[in-house]
Parts: C-alpha cells; sequence; structure tokens
C-alpha cells in the first residue's frame, strides 16, 4: 500500500518546482508520538470535539489508522494551502468484512473560514499538536454544506481487499487553510453504539475500516512569471540606500528600476550580495523590473 503513496511522492518531486506543495503531517499513518498517550498510527490526525480517534493497526505489515465497527472514529487535519490553486487527494481504505452496513466512507475537505471565530490554525506536528480545539469543533459546523469545499462519498466496495479511491479534485479559491475529515458512516443507533461515552451522534457501519497513503498534492500549473513572481524577495521596502532582490531557486539576471513615468533610471546586470544600491535616487514610488534566464516579474518599491 505504501507503493502509492512513493509514486505520488516521485510526482510531487517533478511537478515541485512549479508550486508550493502542502504539509500533511502522517500521511502514511505510522505509530509515531502524539501530545499525551501513547505512540499512535492517528498521529497528527485526532479532534475529539468532532470524531473519536481512530485506532493503530496494520495491514499486509503496513500501520494503518483504524476505525473501529459502531463508533465515531474519524481522522481530521488543518493544512496550509495556496488560494485558487488546484489539489488531488487520494486515499486506501481495506474494509474488515462484506457485506457491511456501513453507507459509505465520507471525505471532507472544509473550508479555513468556517473555522470558528478568532481561530488561528497552528499547523503543530504530532508530537505538539493539539487534541481538541481546532478550527471546526462540533459536527454540525463539518456537516453544514457551506463549510465544505469538496465532498466525495465512497460506498462500500463489496470485497476485503485494499482500494483505492477514486481521486478528489477541488480548488482552494480564497481559502489559505483547509481541514480534512475522513469518517465511515453508518445506520446511527446508540443503543448499539461501541462506546457511549465518546458517542458524537453518529458512527460508523459494522465492519472496521482500514486507512492508509493519504496523499494530497497541488497540481496547478503556474506559468514562468507566476513561478519567478511567487520566488523572489525585495527589501527592505520602504528603502533607503539599498534593496535587497533575493531568490533561493532562481538565477536571476538583471534588475532593473523605473519611475512612475516608465523612465529606465536604473540598470543592474550583476548583483552582488543581491543588493542594488538606490541611493542616488529621489525620494518616491518606482518599480522594479526582475529577469530570469526565461521570466519576468515586477515589484513596487518605495524610496524614502
Amino acid at each position: 500500500m505504501k507503493t502509492k503513496l512513493l509514486l505520488t511522492l516521485l510526482l510531487i518531486s517533478v511537478i515541485g518546482y512549479a508550486q508550493v506543495q502542502p504539509t500533511v503531517y502522517n500521511a502514511t499513518f505510522d505509530n509515531i508520538p502524539k501530545s499525551s498517550g501513547s505512540d499512535c498510527s492517528c498521529s497528527g490526525w485526532i479532534n475529539k470535539d468532532i470524531a473519536d480517534q481512530g485506532e493503530s493497526s496494520t495491514l499486509s505489515g503496513n500501520s494503518v489508522v483504524k476505525y473501529d465497527d459502531f463508533e465515531s472514529d474519524g481522522i481530521y487535519q488543518e493544512v496550509a494551502v495556496v488560494a485558487n490553486s488546484d489539489y488531488t487527494l487520494d486515499l486506501d481504505y481495506t474494509y474488515k468484512t462484506d457485506p457491511t452496513t456501513t453507507m459509505h466512507l465520507e471525505v471532507t475537505i472544509l473550508k479555513g473560514s468556517g473555522y470558528v471565530s478568532g481561530y488561528t490554525p497552528a499547523y503543530d506536528p504530532p508530537a505538539t499538536a493539539a487534541q481538541s480545539g481546532y478550527g471546526y469543533d462540533t459536527v454540525a459546523a463539518v456537516e453544514l454544506p457551506a463549510n465544505q469545499i469538496a465532498q466525495t462519498l465512497i460506498t462500500p466496495p463489496g470485497n476485503t481487499s485494499a482500494n483505492a479511491m477514486t481521486q478528489m479534485t477541488f480548488n482552494t479559491g480564497t481559502e489559505t487553510s483547509i481541514a480534512i475529515f475522513v469518517r465511515a458512516v453508518g445506520p446511527y443507533d446508540a443503543a448499539s453504539h461501541g462506546d457511549p461515552g465518546k458517542d458524537k451522534g453518529w458512527m460508523n457501519g459494522d465492519s472496521e475500516v482500514r486507512m492508509d497513503n493519504l496523499a494530497l498534492v497541488n497540481t496547478t500549473n503556474l506559468s514562468t512569471d507566476d513561478f519567478l513572481a511567487s520566488n523572489v524577495k525585495v527589501y527592505p521596502n520602504p528603502a533607503r540606500d539599498f534593496i535587497t532582490v533575493e531568490s533561493n531557486t532562481v538565477q536571476l539576471s538583471s534588475v532593473s528600476v523605473f519611475d512612475v513615468l516608465g523612465k529606465n533610471v536604473l540598470t543592474q546586470n550583476k548583483l552582488t550580495n543581491n543588493r542594488i544600491d538606490v541611493s542616488s535616487l529621489v525620494s518616491g514610488i518606482y518599480f522594479v523590473k526582475i529577469n530570469s534566464e526565461d521570466a519576468t516579474t515586477t515589484r513596487k518599491i518605495i524610496i524614502e
């Protein structure tokens, strides 16, 4: 099951130059430390306000996260994303028994704009991440369509083999943070709930479900100009004597400065320590045109 994730990571390494890839902790659901309690394959994926934590398990020698039958188990993680970008989500899942009363697996991408008022995501790694008190703290908020960017429902496959979900695709729109929430939903019956003390008002079906290899990938194709624009810094701004034009990923070929009338007042083809002397320029607004071998971007600066 880990093979698919390895192929996904290889794909990211190929396309990653063109976009910022998201950081998803413990996407392979390994047994690693969490903020309290024993090591767990669910580490990094716990939000006890809306779901009980998935348990550690193994399948074909791999660590996986397990949803117990007749319980409110689920996984949840908040992830920083790039606005107006395209993403895919993949996941492997396995049912222990067939047939099952589980109606579907539910994979939901939640909007950061739907977080509780005043909440700022921390994106902490599993060893220090909280286990409750996240941006979504009620099941009702999770289930509200207005809070959802996308949702995929997966019907039971009719087997007990490892299955790959149909790839989920979505665009972030104006969102710069999302929450991934996955649960198995079956007929709810409080009397048959496996742990009444952790009953969230919903429950999985009558089969254990194991999950592995979650992959979230930014697939947005940026132009070379977009790529340069996202990988260059110009500072300080406002400036007085010098400005620094810096990129850790792109080799810059030249920098030109223009006044508000479009007159070229300064050009430098070779940067020394990425610095440009602007002390001869009078105070005002200028535009810095930055060139690489095959792309151009512009920044507005103020000279004091």
